[in-house]
């Protein structure tokens, strides 16, 4: 069952609070993945320096309106204590003087969801918390900001990276910041299955849009580029090597400065060396480690990406 909380507040003088740094968010959980993460959007500079915390063994933190930063590694600390998420915002809050001017969302590592609105928040302010989620904002053109993201992360499938930036992105296309646009991110946690090989095994995603005309677009884009680099290729993203799809990555290899031979859809030694440097130099090597098929996805971002350049 979704809980809306809302204020429509006055605010203390500005010499009294800490700077205002962020508007709206979702966190969210996904069991199955399991994974748990945070969107964010502001029109303020860098939104995702302070806001975002989080710790597979604990959960994920976001602060909002006038943050306390103290408040994000103190949360996860008792978080990973096993205290639950509306506990852990009850104690910071009763604690912290400046409550009023406050507001944050928890889902805690069993995916108990929590979150608070402090009574003076600048309008629009409040939050909604729906399954597996919560959307908050302050600063807002309304409440359906937040209607709008929980509605589509409850709804939508994918992964929970691709499921927050959606949910994010729309919306800001129903009720976002007032004051327009500017920056994002989007903080992701998983367990670690494996000891680190390599930066390629880390589970974190971690990505800011810190200054953009259109934060939510780049962060989509920062995504893509995420998933090309650090999954591997999916079984529905597999082309059959024949002459037409070697033929379209010779053309675009070529294009790229990689190959200098004839696009003939062989998958000859010159072709394979062009493959070669281009994981090297572009960190595709997941994309490029499987003998008996190409990489499609892989194969319409580079088609793109010369049709534009």
């Amino acid at each position: 069952m979704r809980k809306w909380s809302h204020t429509g507040s006055v605010v203390g003088s500005i010499d009294e609070v800490e700077t205002l740094v962020t508007t709206f968010s979702i966190v969210g959980y996904d069991p199955e993945e399991p994974a748990w993460g945070i969107a964010i959007a502001s029109r303020f500079l860098a939104v995702g320096a302070q806001t975002c915390w989080g710790h597979a063994n604990a959960g994920v933190v976001v602060l909002q309106a006038y943050l306390n930063a103290r408040n994000g590694p103190e949360a996860l600390q008792l978080l990973g204590q096993g205290v639950p998420a509306e506990e852990v915002i009850a104690r910071l809050m009763n604690k912290d003087p400046r409550r009023h001017l406050r507001q944050m969302a928890i889902i805690d590592v069993l995916g108990r969801v929590a979150a608070y609105t402090g009574e003076a928040c600048l309008e629009w302010a409040g939050h909604l918390v729906g399954a597996d989620c919560a959307a908050q904002g302050n600063m807002l053109l309304g409440s359906e900001g937040c209607s709008a993201m929980v509605s589509v992360f409850e709804s939508s499938k994918g992964t929970l990276a691709r499921r927050l930036v959606n949910a994010l992105t729309f919306g800001d296309e129903v009720a976002g910041d007032f004051r327009g646009r500017q920056a994002s991110a989007l903080y992701v946690v998983r367990p670690r299955t494996t000891e680190p090989v390599d930066v390629f095994t880390e589970p974190t995603i971690d990505l800011r849009v810190d200054d953009h005309e259109n934060p939510f677009q780049e962060l989509k884009r920062l995504l893509d580029l995420y998933e090309l680099i650090y999954l591997p290729t999916a079984p529905e993203e597999r082309l059959p090597q024949n002459p037409t799809n070697v033929r379209r990555l010779q053309r675009v290899l070529a294009h790229a400065g990689y190959y200098d031979g004839e696009i003939s859809g062989v998958l000859d030694d010159r072709t394979r060396t062009a493959i070669i440097r281009l994981g090297r130099v572009e960190n595709f090597h997941r994309r490029l480690s499987a003998n008996d098929f190409l990489d499609g996805r892989l194969l319409q971002f580079l088609e793109a990406r010369e049709a534009t350049g």
